[in-house]
Formats: C-alpha cells, sequence, structure tokens
C-alpha cells in the first residue's frame, strides 16, 4: 500500500507541479463573489478541461459542490486536484471527504496519502488511526498510535488506542503492554482493566486477569461488566464450576445473552458435563451470534468429541529392547455424560538374545493382541470407568481389565484411584514367562492457585512371580511465562520406586531406584491449532547398585496439528540418558504418531 501511494505522488508531481500550475480564472473568481456558483462551475471546469493540472481551480470546484450539498462531486473534484499536485492538505481534505461520506477505505487511502508527505504530522497520524481502525487495518492503526507515542510519550491516553487495536488485531502480547502502560494514568477508564483482564485471559495468563480484576474490584467495585468479565476469565482459565456459580445469577436476568452462554458453554465443556454443553451451545446458535457459536463448538470439539484413529509408537533402549504398539481406538461421548470406549492393541517385543530379556526358549520376540471395552460416567463430582478385554501372547491367553474412579471435589483438586490388571509386557521374557501385573495406582492433581500445580502418583503393583513394587513421582511446578506464543513452567521432579525381590525375569528390580531432577516444561503455540510441548529434565539419580549419584536427564517434545479442528495429528518423541528405564536399560528413545478424527 505505501509503495502505490509514493508512486501515485511521484507520478503527480511529473505530470502537475513540475510544470507549473494556471491561475484560477478570474471570471469564476468574480462568479463566486457573487453567488452565482452555476457561473463559477461553468467556468472552472471548462478551464479544467483544457488545463487538468489545474489543481487550485479543482479546489474551488470541490468547495462550491460542497457548498450546494453535492459531495460526490466534491470528491470527484478533490480526486482532480490530488491527481494534479502531490499536496498533503489536499488529500487530507479528500480523506475527510470520504470519511462524511462513509468511504473508509478510500478515507484511509487518501490519509496515507498525505503521511507519505508528512509522516510526523500529529493530525495525519490520529486521522489514519481512527480510520484505520475503522477499517479493521489493526496493523496500520497500531502503527499510527506508535508514531504517535513516539512524538508524544507523555501522552499515556494514546496507550490505549494502541491498545485496543492490537487486542483487535489478535496481538494479545502488545496490547497487555499497552494496556498496562495506560492504567499508570490516575484517570484511565476503568474499562482498561476489564480489557487488560481477558487479553491476559486470551493468552493464557489467568493470574494475571485475575490480577487485572481485583484491581478493577477495589478501584470501581463490582458490577455488570466486571462479573461478566470474571466468569469469563474462569471459564477460561481452568476454573469452570466457580464460573458456573457466578454465572447463573447473570443469566436470570439475560437467559439469551449469547456471551454469556458461550462463557458458559466453555465451562460446562471444562466441567465435562457433554449434554448441558451441547444445550447451551443450541442457544447460542439460535441467537444468531456466529462468531460466538463457532468459539463454543470449538472447545466441545476439543473436549468432548466422540473420535476414533490409530496410534503406532516405537521404543528403543540400549539394552537392544524394541517395543511397537499398533492401538487403534474409539471413544464415543453421549450427552448422559457416559463415554463409551474400544480399542485394540498389537504390541510386538524384541530384544537381544544374551540380553536376559529374550523368552525363556531363546527366542528373541514375541507379542501380545488384546482388545478391550468399556464405558465412564460422570455423577455429580465423580467419574466412573472400567475396561473389560482379552489378551492373547504366544504363550497364554488371559482375561484383563481396569477399573477407575476419579473424585473432583472442586476446580483445584482431583483425585483418582485405579486398579488394572493384564500381563506384564516389559520385555519378550516377561512375556514369555506368563507374568501378570495387578497395579493399583493413586493420583492427585492439586492448584492451590492460578500459577502453582502440584501432580503426585503413587503405585503398587503386585506380579505372578511373587515380586511386587511400588513406585511415586511428586511434581510441582509454577506458570513463570504466558505470552501469546509462548508457556513457560518450570518444576522440580522428584521419583522413586522399589522391587522387593531381585529376579532374572526380564524387568527392572532394584530395591530403590532414586531420581530428582529440574523440570523446564515450554509450551509454543504456534497457532491456534498448532501446538508443540516441550519437556526438559535433569538432575541426579541412583539405584541400591550405585556408589553415588549420576546425571540423569530426559526429554520429550509432543506437536500437536488441529488442536480445535476435526483431524487432529500428534507426533511425539521422547529421549531418556543415564536414567534407569522398566527395563534396566540406561538410555531409550521412543517416538510415535496419533491420528484422530472427531465427530
Amino acid at each position: 500500500m505505501k509503495s502505490s501511494v509514493f508512486a501515485f505522488i511521484v507520478l503527480v508531481a511529473l505530470t502537475g507541479t513540475a510544470i507549473g500550475q494556471p491561475v484560477v480564472p478570474a471570471a469564476g473568481l468574480a462568479a463566486e463573489g457573487e453567488g452565482r456558483w452555476a457561473d463559477a462551475l461553468r467556468v472552472y471546469r471548462e478551464h479544467v478541461e483544457q488545463n487538468p493540472a489545474a489543481a487550485d481551480t479543482w479546489l474551488r470546484i470541490a468547495d462550491i459542490e460542497a457548498r450546494l450539498a453535492e459531495p460526490d462531486r466534491a470528491i470527484a473534484a478533490l480526486q482532480g486536484a490530488a491527481a494534479a499536485r502531490a499536496d498533503a492538505e489536499v488529500f487530507a481534505r479528500l480523506s475527510q471527504a470520504y470519511a462524511a461520506r462513509g468511504y473508509a477505505a478510500s478515507a484511509l487511502h487518501a490519509i496515507k496519502g498525505a503521511l507519505a508527505l508528512k509522516p510526523h504530522s500529529d493530525d495525519y497520524l490520529r486521522a489514519a488511526g481512527t480510520l484505520a481502525t475503522w477499517t479493521g487495518d489493526y496493523a496500520t492503526a497500531a502503527d499510527a498510535y506508535r508514531e504517535l507515542l513516539r512524538a508524544h510519550p507523555q501522552e499515556l491516553a494514546l496507550n490505549l488506542s494502541l491498545a485496543r487495536v492490537n487486542a483487535w488485531a489478535g496481538n494479545s502480547d502488545a496490547a497487555a503492554g499497552a494496556y498496562r502502560e495506560y492504567i499508570k494514568m490516575p484517570d484511565a477508564e476503568p474499562a482498561a482493566w476489564l480489557e487488560l483482564a481477558r487479553v491476559e485471559s486470551w493468552r493464557g495468563n489467568t493470574a494475571g486477569a485475575l490480577a487485572a480484576l481485583d484491581v478493577y474490584r477495589e478501584k470501581f467495585g463490582e458490577g455488570d461488566a466486571y462479573a461478566r468479565e470474571r466468569v469469563a476469565v474462569l471459564a477460561r482459565g481452568g476454573r469452570p464450576r466457580q464460573a458456573l456459580r457466578e454465572l447463573n445469577p447473570l443469566l436470570v436476568s439475560a437467559p439469551q445473552d449469547p456471551s454469556l452462554n458461550t462463557t458458559r458453554t466453555v465451562a460446562l465443556a471444562a466441567a465435562r458435563h457433554h449434554g448441558e454443553a451441547l444445550s447451551t451451545l443450541d442457544t447460542v446458535r439460535a441467537a444468531g451470534a456466529q462468531a460466538e457459536s463457532r468459539t463454543a463448538d470449538s472447545v466441545i470439539r476439543s473436549l468432548l468429541a466422540s473420535n476414533a484413529g490409530p496410534a503406532v509408537t516405537v521404543y528403543d533402549d540400549s539394552d537392544g529392547l524394541r517395543t511397537t504398539r499398533v492401538a487403534p481406538k474409539a471413544d464415543i461421548g453421549l450427552r448422559s455424560d457416559t463415554r463409551i470406549h474400544a480399542g485394540y492393541e498389537h504390541v510386538d517385543l524384541q530384544a537381544p538374545i544374551g540380553s536376559g530379556l529374550e523368552t525363556v526358549s531363546g527366542r528373541n520376540g514375541t507379542v501380545l493382541d488384546q482388545a478391550w471395552a468399556g464405558l465412564s460416567q460422570r455423577v455429580h463430582s465423580f467419574w466412573f470407568g472400567g475396561t473389560v478385554g482379552r489378551s492373547r501372547t504366544d504363550f497364554d491367553e488371559l482375561t484383563g481389565y481396569s477399573a477407575l474412579v476419579r473424585f473432583t471435589p472442586a476446580d483445584t483438586l482431583t483425585v483418582g484411584v485405579e486398579r488394572t490388571f493384564g500381563f506384564a509386557a516389559i520385555s519378550p521374557r516377561t512375556v514369555s514367562l506368563g507374568l501378570t501385573l495387578l497395579s493399583h495406582r493413586a493420583q492427585l492433581d492439586w492448584a492451590p492457585a492460578a500459577r502453582y500445580h502440584l501432580a503426585f502418583e503413587g503405585s503398587y503393583d503386585t506380579l505372578s512371580d511373587a515380586n511386587a513394587r511400588w513406585a511415586f513421582f511428586l511434581s510441582p511446578r509454577a506458570a513463570v511465562l504466558r505470552t501469546q506464543r509462548l508457556n513457560l513452567d518450570l518444576g522440580i521432579l522428584i521419583h522413586q520406586f522399589g522391587v522387593k525381590y531381585n529376579l532374572d525375569h526380564g524387568y527392572y528390580d532394584p530395591h530403590l531406584y532414586e531420581y530428582y531432577s529440574v523440570v523446564a516444561a515450554p509450551y509454543w503455540k504456534a497457532s491456534e491449532n498448532i501446538g508443540i510441548a516441550i519437556s526438559a529434565g535433569a538432575g541426579p539419580q541412583r539405584d541400591d547398585a550405585s556408589r553415588g549419584f549420576t546425571l540423569g536427564m530426559n526429554s520429550s517434545v509432543e506437536a500437536t496439528f488441529g488442536i480445535y479442528r476435526e483431524w487432529m495429528l500428534k507426533v511425539q518423541g521422547s529421549v531418556t540418558n543415564n536414567r534407569r528405564l522398566d527395563s534396566g536399560a540406561f538410555q531409550g528413545t521412543s517416538g510415535g504418531v496419533v491420528l484422530l478424527r472427531r465427530f
């Protein structure tokens, strides 16, 4: 756009001003002075027909046409003047004439011409900011407001305009910074704190959003605007139950409000209330709120949609163990908050002869096939679920099962217990021995504040060779960065496990293994539908056979494509170095692909 404006100005300069401008005809001026507008126009138009570069005459025509309430003819005359002479004031007048007629895009183009000639004019920059905002050209508007701020850094109110156009453009990082500069003003608009909270919420900074809302409440009290913004932040920020509680009074007075019902849909989906979320989405659609319904629909799709698709993973480690898993599955969600699960898994385990992981008959590999089905059901704050299936190896077969109870008494706390039974598919040897594994697992997820999270998992397993093993993971972490493109969590991991007996049955069985690491977990939001999660940890590790600690490391990456779309693809990989694995190996790599079709 800038290059075309400059080219236009150069062309005007070459064809108009370079040869000089003819003077305005005296007869026309005389007619004007006597109020004979028709005569003046006749004289002026005859003059510009013979001298199209007569910019001043074009301007006289524009003035008369405006006086006669002929705005389109006035615009045509101003166009002639702009073509005849590269003059910033002419472009500015043309822009004003376009704007008065509602031709926003043309008005913006004209004011850009004025700015090309006088790039530091306050009046033209302010007009460009306003017109660009009107047309939705938020990048141009932001450029104009930034230039004004460079010229007038003390005029903090400009930050509000800059913040808003950046927010509308989807540039939440720049918007948040501009809002924070603006609210330093003692007489800042109250709405700025609410808008800042919205922008912080958009970029995943729930703690920052709630802090902005707290300041608003302290300064201005609670009201409808505050309550609406707060419930939206809570719904998006992992506090769906609290959002629903605070939404109810608002919906009583405005039951069909599209914005409130969109927030309710998001909260219900996050709380896994499938049927209610779909019903509320129907209310949003009935209101004709297309943008809101698209937002709500994408959230439901990502959290609750039925899905089906294959998954393939491959694992290799330094002991030569290779495990390949092919596992298609389906998950059907019903409005009753019931979910039906079914799947099949084919596991191919290979290990070198002489590694101690090969089969007891001396073969280097074996396979496990299992098919299963089950369901889960939400009942108030509880989830109950279970599966049953049939498993078969080259050596044996059995009926496996799992049972799960999960309890979420509050948004900030979830606890669960699970019991599973099946083959111990750790290595070819464990499978060839027919070893079974009965596992009891407990999990806890606690978020005491918006920035902090604690995860705990403990398990106790019994194997059919009379052995038993225990393990626990403790992982506190803190959200240290939330931006439009990047989230960063930092934390620690404490991992210990032990086995009752040291047996030569194809799995790692120390009396005690310890690993303590610092963990960094960045998440890059490449776009709305593409995200890349990385986790990297390093720290001391040892088992009871070691004299001292050595450095252990592990890292993983998972890229998700189609986060909110009907088709979703996950590609993942991980590397573990000098850290003990289930087989006893010190190094291991794995990779996998998951493809899901949502419906």
